[in-house]
């Protein structure tokens, strides 16, 4: 990992609880950076050679609504909750990915 991070998602991860008959549903946020070099997603790393594409789709159009971040990887792709647009992430990801080739 080189320096500050280019660009940063906020990610969510729901979770869904049965308590009796009571349905608890809780989220959590965390973040995915992107680096120069790499995304961090929690303790994961991704080194950007190893990163094809990054898309997105949010079957709401209304703001705030549950989106799918998707990470195509070389082991497969990663998917990721998120409610804030991620344009500046994928971007920026273009931008060094183009710089690569």
């Amino acid at each position: 990992m080189s320096g500050e991070a280019l660009a940063v998602q906020t990610c969510i991860e729901i979770r869904r609880e049965i308590r009796g008959i009571e349905e608890i549903i809780t989220e959590a946020s965390y973040e995915m950076k992107l680096y120069e070099d790499e995304i961090t997603v929690r303790r994961e790393r991704f080194p950007l050679h190893d990163v094809f594409d990054i898309s997105f789709f949010r079957n709401h159009r209304e703001e705030g609504a549950i989106g799918f971040l998707y990470l195509h990887t070389k082991n497969g792709v990663r998917t990721f909750y998120i409610r804030e647009n991620p344009d500046m992430l994928i971007e920026v990801y273009k931008k060094l990915s183009t710089k690569e080739l």
